[in-house]
């Protein structure tokens, strides 16, 4: 139906290609008068008509004959009615300006007998098509050639492209540059070899902007044959820049544990906060000092903040410091700003007992910016914390190896020349008690010396960890330790990964103890646990009150004139190193007992 010449050509050739019966009306009103004689498969319309525009004629034609595929054909190009016919369903449309236009008539008559003798195919078909409309991803198909044949409602939305706009052009409407010739290279051989695509793509929407989508394209084949391709675009823009933020926050962390000062984080701190954030005014404030006052250590101030210069926070009213003080972060809108006559929006931001950060726009923060700028603040506080334990550490391990030096120096040489006076005296008077009394002393001075030194300086390291025999090791250590007439029972053997040097240190130490504590005739017995996991140490001595087991691991502590009070002190050393645990309590005997769990 219709005059226009193309269409009285096509209609020749509909005859000649695939022997159809075709019949030519000149108006509306004629075709439906036909359609009410005759069955029809299908319409070829040429608009626009007399009696209405294209999509009117499709409707006018079908309360003829319903759902009767109808192919429109027009003598002038209409991209609304092109946008319309395709998401119709039963209608082909064929631009004004297409190449071949009469070929392309064929095809799509073709086209639509064939849908229509496939029955069931025509209602997945259709069933497809309402899904690809009302799909929250964008969704175009292309031509083997690449010209995009039909876009979705979420294309539009996504791209800012009109339907209209994106019919007849090609997806490099929305190349970003992002990605290079290779990477377009390698989609369309695969997708022409017939294999399905898929990627992060960077695309450019119709304003510039960009946008991020995992891009799926996939060949549709007829009769084994590619005959168009369907790319379907997941909008990711969100979660990789999620992704992206959250790799910035992670090596923003291990950035500050790198750094030289509280002072270098500052800076580094407001640097980081204002890429995450985005922010026009970020102010890093620390505490002095001086209680009560917050002084600025880093800022950047730009677009409404600009020249903006911080001072020191003294007032208990203020905001900035009852956040501070209550260690409340807050997230504030309409609060007013010196440097701006806008409504600034804010996040206050405590970091422990260090300072505080001050982050404020005259745009808005949302509630991603507001957890990533918490998690920021918190991750700094622990970083600080951190930092501050270790230089604690290294003031007090500094401390010990000072400690250390006057002790070997200051004690250790007048030690010796008293020692050495004392043999001359000896060689002098002979035998005396007096003289044996002043050697105990002296020689109690320098086992005190050995010990304060090992606690200060090696007793924060364990060796290298073999596999050692408890009975070995207890044989060996009492060997070397002054034990009278005590005596050593072994009940059984126990094998396990130890510092060999280190667990002779604590046997020995263990059993001078014993004998100091328990008298020159007590018993010792050292044993494995039932379950295998540690070992233990008794004596039948006078044992540990329950109120001292705990002050008796202090370094010094001793109940005996001749203690160091160092013994169980270098014991739960060596324990620790380890990474075991100990426990004293009373043995079966009414002594004291330590057990060692491995």
């Amino acid at each position: 139906m219709g005059g226009c010449e193309s269409l009285r050509q096509g209609c020749s050739s509909l005859e000649e290609h695939i022997s159809a019966r075709v019949l030519f009306e000149q108006s509306l009103s004629a075709a439906r008068g036909a359609l009410r004689e005759r069955p029809v498969d299908c319409v070829v319309c040429a608009t626009p008509l007399p009696d209405g525009d294209g999509m009117t004629v499709v409707s006018d034609l079908r309360t003829e004959a319903t759902d009767v595929p109808v192919v429109l054909f027009p003598s002038e190009g209409s991209e609304r009615l092109a946008v319309r016919a395709l998401r119709t369903d039963g209608v082909e449309y064929v631009p004004s300006d297409a190449d071949a236009r009469v070929e392309r008539l064929l095809e799509a008559v073709e086209r639509v007998l064939t849908e229509q003798a496939a029955g069931s195919a025509d209602i997945r078909l259709r069933s497809f098509k309402r899904a690809v409309e009302q799909a929250g991803h964008s969704i175009y198909i292309t031509d083997t050639d690449g010209t995009i044949r039909y876009v979705n409602p979420a294309f539009e939305a996504t791209t800012g492209y009109s339907a209209a706009e994106a019919l007849g052009a090609r997806p490099a409407i929305l190349k970003s540059g992002e990605h290079d010739d290779a990477f377009y290279e390698n989609l369309w051989e695969t997708i022409l070899d017939g294999n399905a695509w898929q990627s992060e793509i960077v695309n450019e929407r119709k304003d510039g902007s960009r946008y991020v989508v995992n891009q799926t394209i996939a060949p549709i084949h007829v009769d084994g044959e590619i005959v168009r391709f369907v790319a379907v675009n997941a909008d990711i823009t969100d979660r990789r820049a999620w992704r992206r933020r959250l790799r910035a926050l992670h090596d923003a962390t291990r950035e500050w544990l790198e750094l030289a000062s509280p002072d270098h984080i500052a800076d580094r701190a407001r640097d980081q906060l204002d890429e995450l954030l985005d922010a026009e005014l970020v102010s890093v404030y620390c505490t002095t000092d001086d209680e009560g006052t917050l002084v600025p250590a880093a800022k950047t101030a730009r677009e409404s903040f600009e020249g903006f210069e911080p001072s020191a926070i003294e007032s208990t009213e203020d905001r900035r410091w009852i956040s501070f003080e209550s260690s409340d972060p807050q997230h504030r809108s309409g609060v007013s700003h010196s440097a701006t006559s806008d409504a600034v929006e804010e996040l206050l931001l405590p970091v422990g007992d260090y300072g505080l950060i001050h982050v404020a726009t005259t745009a808005s923060f949302d509630d991603t910016d507001v957890g990533i700028a918490r998690v920021f603040a918190t991750n700094l506080e622990a970083v600080i914390d951190r930092i501050e334990n270790y230089r604690a550490l290294e003031r007090k391990n500094e401390r010990l190896d000072e400690f250390a030096g006057v002790v070997s120096h200051d004690l250790r040489n007048p030690l010796s020349v008293a020692l050495g006076y004392l043999d001359i005296l000896e060689e002098r008077i002979g035998d005396d008690d007096d003289l044996h009394e002043i050697r105990r002393s002296l020689t109690h001075m320098d086992r005190i010396i050995d010990d304060v030194l090992w606690l200060a300086s090696e007793g924060r390291e364990v060796g290298e960890a073999s596999t050692v025999s408890l009975r070995e090791s207890a044989e060996e250590s009492w060997s070397l330790v002054a034990t009278a007439d005590a005596g050593l029972r072994i009940e059984s053997d126990l094998c396990f990964e130890a510092d060999a040097d280190r667990l002779n240190q604590l046997l020995e130490n263990a059993f001078a103890n014993a004998v100091t504590h328990g008298g020159s005739d007590v018993t010792v017995t050292v044993g494995a646990l039932d379950d295998g996991t540690g070992f233990y140490i008794a004596d039948d001595g006078e044992g540990i009150p329950p109120e001292k087991r705990e002050a008796v691991l202090e370094p010094g502590y001793t109940t005996k004139e001749d203690g160091t009070g160092f013994g169980l002190a270098i014991i739960q050393r060596v324990v620790e190193g380890h990474g075991w645990s100990l426990d004293i309590g009373e043995s079966d005997g009414g002594g004291a007992q330590l057990t060692v769990r491995l």
